[in-house]
């Protein structure tokens, strides 16, 4: 009895391989289409656009809080005015390069820069 559920039981595993592997290949092979390639070069954009964007204009919006000589309120209100005008040229310029990830590490670089500016700034 002990040999049955055994023997059951490597069917099932063996099965259960042969399906990963056709799922695998069925994958591989949706991912070569042109279609799908072009999906993923938009997806990757837009994430670059919308997340890498955002946080760039984030930091920049600390930065410049931090860097107008105005007082608080002032510099506030127009750090964040400034930041939604940079969002915007993001969201832009992550769809104008030539790769998706240039996109990516352009916003990032962009990010770093303001976030290593607003350390040194002592705030």
């Amino acid at each position: 009895m002990a040999n049955m559920s055994h023997s059951s039981s490597e069917q099932d595993h063996s099965t259960l391989q042969k399906m990963q592997i056709a799922l695998f290949v069925y994958i591989k092979q949706w991912l070569k289409q042109d279609s799908t390639l072009f999906g993923l070069e938009v997806l990757i954009r837009l994430s670059a656009a919308m997340f890498g964007g955002y946080v760039a204009a984030a930091t920049l919006a600390c930065l410049l809080t931090q860097v107008l000589p105005l007082p608080r309120f002032d510099s506030t209100l127009i750090a964040n005015m400034l930041a939604f005008i940079f969002y915007a040229i993001a969201i832009i310029y992550a769809f104008c390069l030539k790769t998706a990830w240039h996109g990516w590490r352009n916003l990032c670089l962009v990010s770093l820069v303001c976030f290593g500016l607003l350390q040194l700034s002592g705030q």
